[in-house]
């Protein structure tokens, strides 16, 4: 049921990015493209900077306990493979953020620090997009001009999202996992996969309460760079703006970018966000005064990169792993261990 709902909403993705090509005329489109000519491959430049920032604040997230041992290319390639995971296949059965705690484990750095590691970037990351989308929010207000009506959408959205990152800091400064075990306890409630690694899981609540408390200068370095990583997200589509000789600003780029964002975490619902990531690219184009015929063209370009990007991180992925199954498997068994 559950694969026929996925393929359903695929479909409707699918559909809605045909109909915003074909509501563009395909020729304008390969026209806007092929302006680009040789450059193009260029486009894929601005994202491998991304890629650095969000390594170095995965770096930073572990603090003072990170090996000597794990150089920065190595960290940068296990990062690359777990987000290919992340982006085309968040639901096969085990998620980006386990493959790179595996992969880790690998190495024989310990699976609670790689754990613990693992969820300071995550929110770390959540924090410094926060940051990211108040900028974006107020270079909207900027284009949108003071009267804008979507702004207070802008505002709320923003809002909402810095409340989900400081509950998330408020729980893991109590312990994420002792909270979920203490209100699981409360209702009366048992489950049986959390008990069989409780431990392990206390062990992580202990580490990340570590981090936050004694390795504050390590933690604003992981903001910052994470941040960074946000901020030169813009990079690209002011490029590809350039490259195609569109008329668009720093500021209108910032306000688009800050969004998009928004726009995938929502389109979730349908596999890759596909069709409702390239709607919310062309909407927030066409309020940032571009042409919808640009928006399509980025949204397009954009797949595209995404496309290489995960093709490049599975590739190494199954030069490390094989298959896929094996990579379950690997992971799972590298869990229980761990555990028992």
């Amino acid at each position: 049921m559950k694969l026929a709902i996925r393929i359903l909403l695929l479909a409707l993705g699918l559909g809605l990015f045909a109909w915003l090509v074909a509501r563009s005329d395909p020729r304008e489109i390969w026209a806007t493209l092929s302006v680009m000519g040789w450059a193009a491959p260029l486009i894929l430049c601005p994202y491998f900077l991304v890629y650095v920032a969000d390594t170095l604040g995965w770096r930073f997230a572990f603090g003072g306990a990170y090996p000597k041992t794990l150089t920065f290319p190595r960290l940068f390639r296990i990062r690359w493979m777990g987000e290919a995971v992340n982006n085309i296949a968040p639901t096969v059965h085990i998620g980006g953020e386990a493959v790179k705690v595996y992969l880790l484990s690998k190495l024989g750095y310990p699976t609670t620090q790689a754990a613990a590691s693992a969820v300071v970037g995550k929110t770390t990351q959540f924090l410094g997009q926060a940051i990211f989308l108040t900028l974006g929010a107020v270079a909207s207000i900027q284009v949108l001009g003071a009267a804008g009506t979507l702004r207070w959408v802008m505002l709320g959205i923003i809002s909402f999202i810095s409340l989900i990152v400081a509950t998330l800091f408020w729980l893991q400064r109590r312990g994420l996992f002792g909270s979920i075990f203490r209100g699981l306890e409360r209702l009366g409630l048992r489950s049986a996969t959390l008990d069989r690694h409780r431990v392990r899981l206390l062990e992580i609540d202990t580490q990340i309460v570590d981090f936050y408390a004694g390795e504050r200068p390590w933690f604003r370095a992981s903001l910052a760079a994470f941040t960074t990583g946000w901020l030169l997200d813009t990079l690209e589509i002011f490029f590809v703006a350039w490259l195609m000789d569109i008329e668009l600003g720093w500021v209108q780029a910032l306000s688009i970018e800050a969004f998009i964002g928004v726009a995938k975490g929502v389109g979730m619902i349908s596999p890759g966000a596909i069709g409702i990531q390239e709607a919310g690219i062309v909407l927030l184009c066409r309020l940032a005064g571009a042409p919808d015929v640009f928006g399509v063209s980025y949204a397009v370009l954009r797949r595209g990169r995404e496309l290489a990007y995960a093709a490049v991180g599975w590739g190494m992925l199954f030069i490390e792993e094989s298959t896929i199954r094996g990579i379950t498997e690997r992971v799972v068994a590298g869990t229980s261990e761990d555990a028992s």
